[in-house]
């Protein structure tokens, strides 16, 4: 029953667009976290579908009392999950009691909806904080095909969805590159660990099943572990020491993971490090102009600041990219995250180039900002490009799949059911169209919250471009597609005077390797198409935007 409670809080304050789903799961006080945010996702992915079906079924009409947001998180278990094994509560009973009708009505209403795709799954409660990037229905694909992003029809849609690699980013903090991928390719062809297979990759409850019917009687212990032979996967050729599994591919347990020599890092999210590094191409405006050789113009950067730090996967990657010569301050606001931070960085070998500072990055002194020479900014954002998110995942089906207006002559109703008064509970008003102020929530696409996180987002990048007198890079990024938080930042920074008369200016990222280019506009007098974006289709990974800013001093 806790489980339900727990759920009904998280998703009303998802669709007041409050909050994630995953990070309200996650925090301390909520219990069992999996079986929560189960509930929550499921219960968003069919949250209009499950109000026709109360209101075909006339559910409210005989339980007036009953609780509506608990009987639509109910309501998904009666009828597309294991049922409601609680009766602990009124509104559990009279969901039990009217069980059939849901289910007879969830056939005549269910070929009117669209569902959205999955998100990803929570991770075990041990694994709290770190990435979640699982996905149902996990599977091994074949040989070569590690690097592409997939589409397939996900269960219970109607549409193809994106599935991207999982990536798993090498922490040469604490061992090089080769030899991790010499011992995982050692294993692949051995093809044996405990259980036949590589302790902690899991395989599909498909790959097990017929695994098990292969095998002798003796050898189907209940309980034993799920093993296979770590799929096979390939090295980014863009993103150093950046391995690329299939999709669904789950290594959360895994030992190098466990032990910090791999970190579950999507590719997009490597970038800000590798472009404010130099560990992939950038051509600076001015680097033609100066006649010095290469090697003195691009003089690495020593002391470093990431400002928005937390959870630390960027933070560490600067420290490997950087060692041994490299300086970083990792700030963090809030206090809690910090804490988190500092053991991440921990794990990951990574506290002799690190220093956690749980501080406001505009707050920072003098002496900080004076010795500042490189700023990584990914502040926080709509995080409307990340595909695992079941908020985002809704956002993107409602903008393709809007509601139709229905009268409630097209609505289904229940066999031999004459009246007209089954559609006068839930979403719809007494002249049977869907009622406005029911579905006017709005999801991480409201423009009023993109609008304010792009003013926070031109304050904290006009901070670090106008505040730091010998920063001489900045790179500025985001997990988000609208334009207003990327581009559009980046041009009114640009025309701040003050702005061009430090001699800030955009650099070419990636000329010649990328693809996704920023938008530019026709009126465009920047080159803003040296910035870079990620496209799941073109560059199989999330949604994202880098753009790096250099001056010469």
């Amino acid at each position: 029953m806790d489980v339900y409670r727990q759920a009904v809080e998280i998703i009303s304050i998802v669709r007041n667009g409050n909050g994630t789903a995953k990070a309200l799961c996650l925090c301390k006080e909520i219990q069992k976290k999996r079986q929560t945010y189960a509930v929550v996702c499921e219960t968003l992915r069919h949250y209009e579908l499950l109000e026709d079906v109360l209101a075909v079924s006339e559910f409210f009409k005989y339980y007036p009392n009953a609780n509506r947001e608990l009987a639509l998180c109910m309501a998904y278990d009666t009828v597309l999950g294991k049922g409601v094994n609680t009766k602990r509560d009124s509104t559990a009973t009279a969901i039990q009691s009217s069980a059939s009708y849901l289910r007879e009505a969830y056939w005549q209403v269910h070929k009117h909806h669209h569902i959205p795709p999955r998100a990803g799954t929570i991770p075990d409660e041990e694994d709290e904080g770190k990435d979640a990037n699982r996905r149902p229905g996990s599977h091994k694909l074949g040989t070569g095909e590690a690097g592409r992003a997939q589409t397939h029809s996900a269960p219970g849609t109607s549409q193809g969805v994106m599935r991207v690699p999982r990536y798993a980013r090498i922490n040469t903090l604490k061992i090089e590159a080769e030899t991790l991928i010499t011992r995982l390719r050692h294993s692949m062809s051995s093809g044996m660990g405990e259980e036949g297979g590589i302790v902690g990759v899991k395989r599909s409850r498909e790959a097990e099943d017929a695994v098990a019917e292969s095998q002798p009687a003796r050898r189907r212990r209940a309980g034993a572990p799920r093993r296979l032979v770590l799929p096979d996967f390939a090295v980014d050729p863009i993103i150093p020491s950046l391995l690329v599994f299939p999709p669904g591919t789950d290594l959360h347990a895994h030992p190098a993971v466990r032990s910090g020599q791999l970190v579950l890092q999507d590719r997009a999210s490597c970038l800000p490090a590798c472009v404010l590094l130099d560990a992939v191409p950038v051509v600076r405006p001015f680097e033609k102009t100066l006649g010095k050789p290469a090697e003195e113009e691009k003089a690495p950067l020593e002391y470093v600041i990431d400002a928005c730090a937390a959870p630390g996967n960027k933070t560490s990657h600067l420290a490997a990219l950087g060692a041994p010569n490299i300086k970083i301050m990792a700030v963090e606001c809030d206090e809690r995250r910090a804490t988190v931070l500092q053991r991440r960085m921990q794990t990951l070998s990574a506290v002799d180039y690190v220093n956690v500072v749980n501080m406001d990055f505009l707050n920072l002194s003098s002496d900080d900002r004076e010795a500042t020479e490189g700023i990584l900014l990914d502040p926080s954002c709509s995080a409307s490009g990340v595909t695992t998110r079941v908020d985002v995942a809704l956002m993107h089906h409602r903008r393709h799949h809007p509601r139709e207006e229905r009268t409630k002559d097209d609505t289904p109703r229940l066999e031999g059911d004459a009246s007209h008064n089954s559609l006068t509970n839930g979403p719809y008003e007494s002249a049977g169209t869907i009622n406005p102020e029911e579905q006017s929530n709005t999801f991480s696409s409201d423009s009023e919250r993109v609008r304010k996180l792009a003013s926070l987002q031109r304050k904290l990048l006009a901070h670090s471009l106008l505040s730091f007198n010998h920063c001489r890079t900045v790179v500025y990024s985001t997990c988000s597609v609208h334009e207003e938080e990327n581009e559009g930042v980046v041009r009114q920074i640009l025309s701040d005077s003050r702005v061009q008369e430090r001699g800030w200016q955009l650099s070419n990222i990636m000329p010649n390797t990328w693809k996704t280019r920023g938008i530019r506009r026709p009126d465009d007098s920047f080159p803003i198409d040296f910035t870079i974006r990620c496209n799941p289709v073109v560059d199989a990974t999330n949604g994202f935007f880098v753009a790096r800013f250099d001056r010469q001093l």
